[in-house]
């Protein structure tokens, strides 16, 4: 009998285990017909997962915006990983070497939650790159990407 309840035991530990880990490869909400997410500049990747570091010296993430097409909108889109608050900025940055700021937002995140905040730069310049920059409190995670449409 002791057998069989440590091998149950074992099983709902190895499961919550698994159920409690997010994955890098979850699947990104169906982006509309004519908009593209964006890539981060380093990985390519379209979802970026972060864990907030001490001094929040990670809170930056910049996703490239593909040359020859024309973007008049963005939405930026957060999943946080934890109950906790997070600071959401976005900056736009143009090949001239300026920047813009477009959102500057504190949320009181629901883990797992999806929030969506959708912007249009401040100019009628074309950016380059996006950059959201998410800090928090040490330790918590979140996922960020970013959708661009004409």
């Amino acid at each position: 009998m002791k057998k069989l309840l440590t091998l149950a035991t074992g099983l709902s530990v190895a499961t919550a285990a698994v159920m409690l880990q997010p994955t890098q490869a979850q699947a990104l909400p169906a982006a509309p017909a004519t908009c593209v997410y964006l890539r981060e500049i380093s990985t390519g990747q379209r979802a970026v997962r972060q864990i907030i570091a001490l001094n929040n010296s990670n809170a930056n993430t910049d996703f490239a915006v593909p040359t020859g097409r024309s973007f008049s909108s963005y939405v930026a889109k957060l999943i946080p990983e934890n109950n906790s608050r997070y600071t959401a900025e976005v900056n736009l940055k143009y090949n001239d070497g300026s920047s813009s700021r477009a959102v500057s937002r504190t949320i009181e995140a629901r883990r797992f939650y999806l929030y969506n905040q959708p912007f249009r730069p401040p100019t009628n310049r074309q950016p380059f790159q996006i950059n959201t920059r998410i800090t928090g409190s040490r330790n918590t995670a979140y996922q960020v990407f970013v959708l661009a449409c004409p």
